[in-house]
């Protein structure tokens, strides 16, 4: 069975700081745990029930905690929000016997995670790897989506290439795994304008711990699918890009891409990877003007939702 962490201790201390972090978010929350054929899946929500939904993706060498801590209060002001911990990664979700690249399929355990909720449709958004499962599930799913944000990700052309250069951004520093060194790696990804880690040092601390916990091939079961342009462009008025004009984890030519299918995006000045974390104000003001420019198409959104 895949272990998400590399030993028990450090899914102890990972998890130990996870709450810890989870004080930073300021807002009344509620815990949920969903089980499905492949494991039990974390969720916290946050905000008003009643308002659209907005399911919340993280990235790969994150949580749903550390991910948000700086986005959640002020997204659940307007949306009911349902962050989620991605199966297979270093936060609260655990995977069972069942989670292999035969039997998990990542669109369907999203698809639990809305029918739990008892949702016809919501808004999604996500960063990194969470943008990319935002992006494949509206375009599989689109009628169960009013609106997609995807942050530093979505369109995948070449998986391999992607993933290598992630790594290669890791190196010379993470053959040495010091804390010093992690964080010069969080740095690198980041843009040199930003203080997030100067100013939110818990956030540092966290993330660092995960990147020295987290057992990464616990993410394999997740099947990347190549872009399909009219896939796509077939919905493209539901997907927002943002991106961050420090470019380092996305290649060059995601722009290209972006301009090739006419996707509406936006490149956020001053901002690297962790581009809702650097920059959070203009984020949530960037994903409510589009969000908001979709809730003429939403009617009642929940029936007998869970409390």
């Amino acid at each position: 069975m895949i272990k998400s962490f590399k030993s028990e201790k450090k899914r102890l201390q990972v998890l130990h700081s996870y709450d810890q972090v989870m004080k930073m978010w300021g807002t009344d929350v509620i815990t949920h745990t969903i089980h499905s054929r492949c494991g039990t899946t974390h969720c916290t929500t946050a905000g008003n029930k009643n308002n659209p939904p907005l399911l919340l993706l993280h990235g790969v060498g994150d949580n749903s905690a550390v991910m948000w801590a700086l986005n959640i209060k002020v997204l659940s002001s307007r949306y009911y929000c349902i962050a989620v911990d991605t199966m297979g990664g270093p936060g609260k979700t655990v995977p069972n016997e069942h989670f292999t690249k035969a039997s998990f399929n990542t669109m369907d355990w999203l698809n639990e995670i809305i029918d739990y909720f008892k949702l016809d449709k919501i808004y999604i958004a996500g960063v990194s790897h969470g943008a990319y499962m935002a992006y494949q599930f509206t375009t599989m799913y689109s009628d169960r989506v009013w609106g997609a944000v995807c942050m530093e990700g979505g369109i995948i052309t070449n998986p391999m290439k992607s993933m290598i250069r992630t790594m290669l951004l890791m190196f010379p520093q993470i053959l040495l795994p010091t804390k010093r060194n992690m964080l010069n790696i969080l740095k690198k990804m980041s843009s040199p304008h930003s203080d997030v880690f100067e100013k939110y040092p818990l956030l540092a601390e966290h993330m660092i711990l995960v990147m020295k916990s987290h057992n990464q091939k616990a993410m394999f079961p997740h099947q990347i699918e190549k872009y399909d342009k009219e896939k796509g462009m077939a919905v493209r008025d539901k997907l927002y890009f943002l991106i961050g004009d420090h470019v380092k984890v996305l290649d060059k030519t995601f722009v290209i891409l972006l301009e090739d299918g006419q996707y509406h995006y936006k490149i956020v000045p001053k901002t690297g990877h962790g581009i809702n974390m650097e920059q959070p104000d203009d984020i949530h003001d960037e994903m409510f003007r589009f969000l908001l420019g979709h809730e003429t198409d939403v009617g009642m959104f929940v029936s007998d939702g869970i409390v």
